[in-house]
């Protein structure tokens, strides 16, 4: 018995097979896709390093600061070279007074500058005790008003009042010696040294000498006693720029 198979038939059973044999393939194909699939996480938010900023921002806050305190410092040194040379007023513009002040516009209450300050004031009450127990006696008034005029409420002004008044009540003899003839050594200053040593012998004074050196102060005091050979003369000796010899004569003499 003869069977015929139409050509379309083949095809479709080669096709059929076809995908029978492939269908498993796909299938594991489709699986070994689905086991490989990675669900990635979120990317991480990029965060901008500042820490080079940072550091240059602290330097020039550093260098800032150092170039601050430079010029603090600067002021100050300046304040005590001008009060150590005793520009403490005057001139204006490079004196004490003037520098401690720019400082504390700047910093109230800098210890430096209000020590400075202090120190100004002190300076001028020691001048004005100079000035008077040397009998210059307008010249310690001018310098205690100076010390006020820096600081009024200081409290050693009042007390340098009340002995400057002391001194301008006293008996004392007080002589000026013109610092020319003094570092010349002219015959007129030998002539007045002898007069001033007589008078001290004959009331039986006891004398300061104020000189500009102690070389200066001891040569006045050996031409005042080469003037009373024999007689022994009582004193004592200081510095300060104004020379001068005071006589302290005791109450009861005549002289």
């Amino acid at each position: 018995m003869n069977i015929s198979v139409h050509p379309q038939e083949i095809n479709s059973s080669f096709r059929l097979i076809g995908l029978a044999l492939l269908l498993p393939v796909l299938l594991a194909a489709c699986q070994q896709t689905r086991q490989t699939v990675v669900v990635l996480p979120e990317p991480e938010p990029v965060v901008e390093d500042t820490s080079v900023q940072d550091a240059e921002a602290v330097r020039l806050l550093f260098e800032e600061e150092l170039r601050y305190q430079r010029m603090i410092a600067d002021i100050l040194y300046d304040g005590r070279k001008a009060l150590n040379a005793n520009r403490l007023l005057t001139p204006p513009d490079i004196s004490a007074h003037t520098y401690f002040q720019r400082v504390l516009a700047i910093e109230p209450v800098n210890a430096v500058a209000l020590q400075g300050i202090q120190d100004i004031v002190a300076k001028y009450l020691q001048l004005a005790d100079e000035a008077g127990r040397q009998g210059l006696f307008d010249e310690a008034k001018g310098l205690l008003r100076r010390a006020e005029q820096v600081d009024r409420n200081h409290a050693g002004i009042a007390a340098a009042w009340v002995a400057l008044e002391t001194e301008m009540e006293t008996s004392d003899v007080v002589h000026s010696l013109s610092a020319s003839d003094l570092a010349s050594k002219s015959p007129a200053i030998f002539v007045q040294l002898s007069r001033i040593a007589i008078q001290a012998r004959d009331s039986g004074a006891f004398f300061l000498i104020t000189a500009p050196s102690d070389d200066q102060a001891r040569w006045i005091y050996a031409q005042m006693q080469i003037a009373v050979e024999g007689h022994r003369l009582r004193g004592n000796i200081e510095l300060g720029s104004t020379p001068t010899i005071r006589l302290i004569i005791p109450v009861d003499s005549d002289a």
